[in-house]
């Protein structure tokens, strides 16, 4: 995972939109404290707030659908790491902020909405 493109709301306050890629897919993600300038390769996982409609889905693809709200999106990932709540998104890795339903496994594809994405 790379920044491509860093837009910055307040460079006092380190807060910007950072766009971030695998190559191929890409999504907005909002920072604050932004700590990587563009062409970083980013080391942790996208932090996923307010993860809603969680359901495992039969597809075995990748989807990223931009939902109105700025920062939000809905996802089609495979479940990587179900103790740490990590999904894995063509090379993005994302990490959701709760549990998954107990009939979800490792390996599973999932569906679910988030309302932003965030950068630590």
């Amino acid at each position: 995972m790379k920044i491509k493109k860093i837009n910055w709301i307040s460079q006092e306050a380190s807060e910007a939109e950072v766009i971030v890629t695998d190559g191929e897919l890409e999504i907005m993600c909002f920072a604050q404290p932004l700590n990587y300038l563009e062409e970083s390769e980013l080391l942790e996982p996208i932090y996923c707030l307010n993860v809603s409609d969680l359901v495992k889905v039969e597809m075995s693809e990748y989807r990223i659908e931009k939902l109105d709200d700025n920062f939000s999106y809905r996802f089609i990932g495979q479940l990587i790491d179900k103790h740490d709540e990590k999904v894995k998104i063509g090379e993005l890795l994302l990490e959701l902020d709760n549990n998954l339903p107990g009939d979800i496994a490792e390996g599973d594809f999932i569906s679910f909405s988030c309302q932003r994405l965030d950068i630590y």
